[in-house]
């Protein structure tokens, strides 16, 4: 009898976690894709010229959004264990990979407040983020593959604007205390970091309701 049970318990919880061909046709339709009025929320935090950073913006981070963009709610926060000071109006930072650091975080920032578009951003990032040592050289190469004008994110690297962006992405950074970089968050909760570095795309999938979405698949 209790053989019975447990493969009718088994059956039953494959049945009601498998996602039926109607389901995935349905995930065409918006009206039943309520995933896009409910994305989940990521928050990265993350430095520039960081191993750890590049690991998980190029094996994680890009190839997740790529496939899940619809889903997801992104925020960059490129500053990391990094500190900032003002003096005489002017705010100067210090970075744990030095200077480099410091200007590529500021290029990172205004790519992304330039852009305005988080999956572009993301592409870029996660291009630029490769080669970092040489800001600008990096910025170039992945601003023409992307077909995106350069010169405005140079110029707001290298201004005021440039700083104070750098500077709200430090205060950002400060209130949530990272003791790891990268950090994200999910939905709010930076439980389960080992578990995110590790399998982004599964620890994001857990948080999309069903019907859940191919690449979750």
């Amino acid at each position: 009898m209790w053989q019975i049970y447990a493969n009718y318990s088994h059956f039953m919880l494959k049945k009601s976690t498998t996602t039926s061909a109607s389901n995935i046709v349905q995930l065409e339709d918006d009206s039943y894709n309520t995933h896009k009025q409910d994305k989940v929320k990521v928050r990265v935090y993350y430095e520039t010229l960081c191993p750890d950073s590049k690991h998980f913006f190029v094996r994680h981070l890009g190839p997740v959004t790529e496939k899940l963009s619809d889903f997801l709610d992104v925020t960059l926060v490129p500053y990391g264990k990094a500190t900032t000071t003002e003096k005489n109006g002017q705010y100067y930072f210090k970075c744990q990979h030095q200077e480099e650091e410091c200007y590529a975080n500021k290029i990172h920032a205004c790519s992304i407040d330039i852009l305005n578009n988080i999956v572009l951003a993301v592409k870029i990032t996660v291009c630029m983020i490769e080669d970092n040592y040489d800001a600008d050289g990096a910025l170039h190469k992945c601003a023409k593959q992307l077909n995106i004008e350069p010169e405005p994110i140079i110029n707001c690297a290298g201004t005021t604007h440039g700083s104070e962006l750098l500077k709200k992405y430090g205060e950002d950074t400060h209130i949530l205390k990272p003791t790891f970089i990268p950090t994200v968050t999910l939905n709010g909760s930076r439980d389960n970091q080992a578990a995110i570095l590790k399998n982004f795309l599964l620890e994001v999938c857990k948080l999309i309701a069903m019907p859940l979405p191919p690449p979750c698949l």
